[in-house]
């Protein structure tokens, strides 16, 4: 039994013994029943007993505690282990672990990369496009879900031109591989590909890419728009204005000016048209 439990165990023991004493006598003298007082005095000092013996348990335990902790202290200094080399810092995986794609949605590398994207996109929205390229750029590829990785970067690559990042949006191009995308990305991350060349210097690959008409390469609706300001970049880098400009037309009376606007930070030869579209509305 340790110091520390033993007085107050003692008290306890000693209260519920007072209270039983006092039982004992209200049954065995039916008297006392009638003598509020004499219960009182009975159980005063009952209840005086107990915290008589409670102080000189304490003051006991407090004698003997100096020699207690020293004891421990000792005890504790014997089987203490050797000090060991420091170990690697928790929760950081191995290597091969990190390198290991997320399998389930609720992979935590998982759930970040798919925040970071919707992050992303509220801030591109807003037309902070550093700070979205920001949000996307950080999160290691081995993050980042398979199948939505393409869509990732093809986002990537947009937050990055309307930011002024062009070297880091060249740099995308390595990974921008439509082969490995899926299906339905692939329209996606052609157009991204293309919108990177075309402020490369690259306008006649991106026209490749995205056609020299609308359906050319069998764009869906979700991303024409998109096809049609890349081509007019390239005409424009062509030096076929009127053309660039009619594509741009195209897009305003479609969807209106709005994606013009959100494409218009990303510059390119047909930055100067595209204002006067906007202009135009």
């Amino acid at each position: 039994m340790t110091s520390a439990v033993r007085p107050v165990l003692t008290a306890a023991l000693l209260a519920a013994s007072g209270a039983a004493s006092v039982g004992l006598a209200e049954g065995a003298l039916p008297g006392w029943r009638a003598s509020p007082l004499a219960l009182g005095a009975a159980s005063g000092l009952a209840a005086g007993a107990a915290l008589l013996l409670l102080g000189g348990e304490l003051r006991r335990a407090r004698r003997a505690r100096p020699a207690v902790g020293e004891a421990a202290r000792a005890a504790e200094e014997a089987v203490a282990p050797p000090p060991a080399r420091p170990l690697r810092r928790p929760g950081r995986p191995a290597a091969g672990a990190a390198l290991a794609p997320p399998a389930r949605r609720d992979d935590p590398r998982a759930i970040y990369a798919y925040a970071a994207q919707i992050i992303g996109q509220s801030l591109a929205w807003e037309g902070n496009y550093k700070a979205a390229a920001a949000s996307l750029r950080d999160v290691p590829p081995e993050w980042i879900p398979p199948r939505m990785r393409m869509l990732a970067w093809s986002h990537l690559a947009q937050w990055q031109l309307c930011a002024g990042d062009i070297e880091g949006a060249r740099r995308l191009l390595a990974v921008l591989d439509e082969a490995r995308a899926p299906a339905e990305v692939r329209p996606l991350v052609r157009g991204a590909r293309a919108a990177v060349l075309v402020r490369t210097g690259a306008g006649e690959e991106a026209l490749a890419l995205v056609g020299r008409t609308d359906g050319q390469r069998g764009e869906p609706p979700e991303v024409r728009q998109r096809y049609r300001i890349t081509r007019a970049h390239a005409l424009a880098a062509r030096g076929d204005l009127a053309a660039a400009r009619a594509e741009l037309r195209r897009v305003v009376d479609d969807v209106g000016v709005d994606e013009l606007c959100r494409w218009l930070p990303a510059g390119g030869p047909a930055r100067a048209a595209m204002i006067e579209v906007i202009d135009e509305g």
